[in-house]
Parts: C-alpha cells; sequence; structure tokens
C-alpha cells in the first residue's frame, strides 16, 4: 500500500470513529463522558504510527466536526479540553517521576475539568448543583480519569494488533 495512502486511510478511519462514537454518546446520553474519553483513544493509532503533528491534527478535526454536527456542546468541551487532547499529552506526562507524573495528571484533569464545567454552568446550562454534588462528580471523575490513564496503554497494545493484521494484507 502507498505510504501516503496509508496515512489517509489511518486518518480517515481514525476520525470517523471518533465522530460516530462522539454521535452515539451524544444520542444516547450517556457519552458527556464516555464518548469523549472513547474518541479520545482513537488518537493512539495515528501518533504511535504517523507522529504527534497528525494526530494533533486529527484531534482538531474531530474537536471542528463535533461542533458543528453534535448538539451537546458539554461533550464536546470535553474531547476538545480533555480526553481528545489527552492522549496527544501523556506522552510529556510519563517523562516525569513517578510521584510529580501523578500529581500533574490529575492537576491537568482538574484544573480543565473546573473551567469546562464552569464554562458549560455559565452558558450553556446555568441551572445550580450543590456543592457536595459537585465535590463527589470531582472526586469520581479523578478515579475515572486514572483508570482512562491506565486504559490508554492496553488500547494502544489492542490497537497496534488490529491495525498491523489490516495494513498487512
Amino acid at each position: 500500500m502507498n505510504p501516503k495512502t496509508r496515512r489517509l486511510a489511518l486518518c480517515a478511519m481514525m476520525a470517523a470513529m471518533s465522530i460516530v462514537i462522539l454521535l452515539f454518546g451524544s444520542m444516547l446520553g450517556i457519552g458527556i463522558y464516555a464518548g469523549p474519553m472513547l474518541a479520545g483513544l482513537f488518537l493512539l493509532p495515528i501518533g504511535r504510527e504517523l507522529g504527534r503533528r497528525d494526530q494533533a491534527m486529527i484531534w482538531l478535526a474531530v474537536s471542528l466536526l463535533g461542533f458543528m454536527l453534535i448538539s451537546d456542546m458539554e461533550q464536546n468541551l470535553m474531547y476538545l479540553c480533555l480526553f481528545g487532547c489527552y492522549p496527544i499529552l501523556r506522552p510529556w506526562f510519563q517523562k516525569l517521576q513517578k510521584p510529580v507524573r501523578l500529581i500533574a495528571k490529575l492537576a491537568y484533569f482538574n484544573v480543565v475539568i473546573i473551567a469546562a464545567e464552569a464554562i458549560v454552568l455559565l452558558f450553556f446550562a446555568p441551572e445550580a448543583m450543590g456543592a457536595a454534588l459537585i465535590i463527589t462528580l470531582l472526586v469520581l471523575g479523578n478515579v475515572t480519569f486514572l483508570c482512562y490513564d491506565l486504559a490508554i496503554p492496553v488500547f494502544d497494545v489492542v490497537m497496534a494488533k488490529y491495525l498491523h493484521q489490516i495494513f498487512k494484507r
């Protein structure tokens, strides 16, 4: 297979899968966090096979398409600000020492999630939540984010095997 054709096929396939996952998450109503998490995982093969530049371009393209095609703004913000760009930023986090790495990852998550939720609450859904609910959701979000971080290498290995079989033909 021609390298340019292979590159285009991989990028198009991963971008399409990301958009489909975001669309299904929006339609089912469970995708505010799950949809962007799964869609972000489809950026991993692009980073491994083609590099960070192409990975960032697909992240930007999926983000823009998400805002044009998907009505759930909170989900789009989660993909744009957190779960879509985290697979791109993760290699830099991995270069840090282990205790500093965990603190940096959680700080990144908390800053982004608080900012994104503040934007959603101020502009898109001004209904107020109680402080106890916000704290509970933030704690559960941190646990979920750590699970997501642990799932990234596993998904990367699985996708590498699967894509190797497809492109081997």
